[in-house]
């Protein structure tokens, strides 16, 4: 029999434990909300400088802009018009991107029949939303943006195709299931958001990720409910759309494991195929669409930028700044490589 000492030991041991898994899972929910409020900030602006460097104005390309509602926020884009259209791409952006991010691409479809539509995500740049809210927000954006083309005279009865990038990648392959689109490109694209979360946490926090995994769950179990963590390869397999993976064999910033690719043996859709591009240059995460001196231009340019980020200590003054984005040979920068672009051509026609 204990002592009623030992007893209250127990008891105050026990308190004491409980105090500490309700205070730690307190103060990680908290902290989970802040690193959201963090990783998801609104943006204003990008950085990117093709966008700087490679405007419309002057291109010819005629353009109009277009809004909708996505959530309660109003996002604005652009239309372009091509002549007897023989379809609609709908360009779904990557995180922290913008309609003007594909300009390149948007241009390559315009030039071969397609009207394509682009879209500023939800808390970017001119779309409303006083943040980017999670990397599920680009399934429901890209859901809206079909909607809208729906009743949009210009775009209603169009076969509709989609074309993502990362995130976009993401979204165009999970939406397939609630989509009614002909066809599918998806590039760099990632399988699970909660897993591509837990993935890029690791690299910087090694185990305490897999401490706060619990707690991620739940921060976008709180933000999105049931669409907490829609897989691409469960949507892929339960339609039969065409889809194309597009990946880049030296992808750093989507490794292989996290990649929509690393999952090609769960895939059952049999119209699902994949391209794979490699070389120094073009393997990468947002090189694949370029050409080789293209690739290898932006390369050199970003060497330079993290160069002057090193002299300035992270304070480059805006005149430095402004100085490098204005040297920047535009039409260098954003060449297309022919066989990617021709190929994602073919599968869409």
């Amino acid at each position: 029999m204990k002592s009623p000492k030992l007893h209250k030991t127990i008891k105050r041991v026990i308190g004491f434990f409980l105090i500490f898994i309700i205070a730690y899972s307190g103060l990680s929910m908290i902290f989970s909300a802040v690193v959201f409020s963090v990783l998801f900030h609104r943006v204003d602006s990008l950085d990117a400088y093709v966008e700087i460097a490679y405007p419309l104005a002057g291109s010819g390309y005629g353009r109009e802009r277009i809004s909708f509602d996505s959530n309660g926020n109003t996002l604005r884009g652009y239309l372009y018009d091509a002549d007897d259209p023989k379809g609609l791409v709908v360009i779904a952006p990557g995180i922290n991107s913008n309609s003007d991010s594909h300009l390149a691409e948007i241009m390559f479809f315009a030039d071969n029949g397609y009207r394509v539509l682009a879209y500023d995500p939800t808390g970017v740049c001119q779309s409303d939303g006083g943040s980017t809210v999670g990397l599920q927000q680009s399934k429901r954006d890209l859901l809206a943006a079909l909607a809208y083309a729906k009743t949009d005279g210009r775009t209603s009865g169009l076969p509709v195709y989609l074309y993502g990038h990362s995130l976009g990648g993401y979204a165009v392959a999970a939406a397939l299931d609630e989509a009614d689109v002909r066809a599918a490109v998806c590039v760099s694209g990632f399988d699970s958001p909660v897993q591509t979360m837990h993935g890029k946490a690791k690299e910087y926090a090694g185990v305490f990720a897999d401490i706060q995994y619990p707690f991620l769950c739940l921060q976008n179990r709180f933000t999105f409910g049931s669409d907490a963590d829609d897989t691409a390869v469960e949507s892929i397999n339960s339609v039969d759309t065409p889809i194309l993976i597009c990946y880049g064999e030296n992808d750093d910033t989507i490794p292989y494991e996290l990649s929509l690719r690393s999952h090609a043996d769960e895939i059952t859709n049999s119209n699902a195929s994949f391209l794979g591009v490699g070389g120094k240059y073009r393997g990468g995460h947002s090189n694949m669409w370029l050409s080789g001196e293209s690739a290898r231009y932006m390369s050199e340019l970003q060497d330079e930028l993290n160069d002057l980020n090193d002299v300035y200590d992270g304070e480059i003054p805006q005149n430095v700044l402004d100085d490098f984005y204005g040297g920047i040979d535009a039409k260098k920068a954003t060449q297309l490589d022919p066989d990617f672009m021709n190929r994602v051509l073919e599968f869409m026609d």
